[in-house]
């Protein structure tokens, strides 16, 4: 067994992960985007629930769908990226939400706009599905179709390459 082998065995890992955080990378790329160009306070928290919440949902949608290597079809890997470009928008949003408060009742910052508390999380459920328009209108195309490509890079690297020496 030569080097590259050995080296590719012992940090091999799951495809769920590579995925999680394949998508995590471009919550970040584009929550950092929010936080950046939004206009008005408090957005830079965008950066931190995006990816976490891309992390998330790609790596449940890839291990509930793609569970075996047969299972890698272009159907699924299209269905899995879906799935993950939109419901990461309605789990960024309850993360944000669960941060918020938790702020606010441990610092008494991140307060709503008028300066009362943030909207609860239970009442975010709902309103979620409303940010998540707007947040899907704008740039859920493109995570859709980043989290499609990075479903076919995940297939595709499987093995590493053979090297001559």
């Amino acid at each position: 067994m030569d080097i590259h082998s050995w080296l590719y065995e012992k940090v091999k890992m799951k495809k769920w992960i590579k995925y999680g955080l394949i998508n995590a990378v471009i919550g970040f790329i584009i929550g950092g985007a929010v936080a950046t160009f939004a206009i008005g306070n408090g957005y830079y928290i965008f950066a931190l629930a995006a990816p976490l919440a891309a992390f998330i949902t790609g790596a449940f949608f890839w291990s509930a769908i793609n569970k075996k290597p047969e299972n890698y079809s272009t159907g699924r890997i299209i269905l899995t990226g879906f799935l993950t470009g939109t419901v990461s928008h309605y789990i960024t949003f309850i993360l944000l939400s669960v941060g918020e408060n938790i702020c606010y009742w441990t610092t008494g910052g991140c307060t709503a706009s008028l300066g009362g508390p943030p909207v609860s999380v239970l009442s975010m459920s709902t309103a979620a599905f409303a940010f998540c328009f707007f947040s899907l209108l704008f740039f859920g195309w493109l995570t859709v179709l980043l989290s499609v490509v990075a479903g076919f890079l995940v297939k595709t690297k499987n093995e590493p390459t053979r090297r001559p020496f």
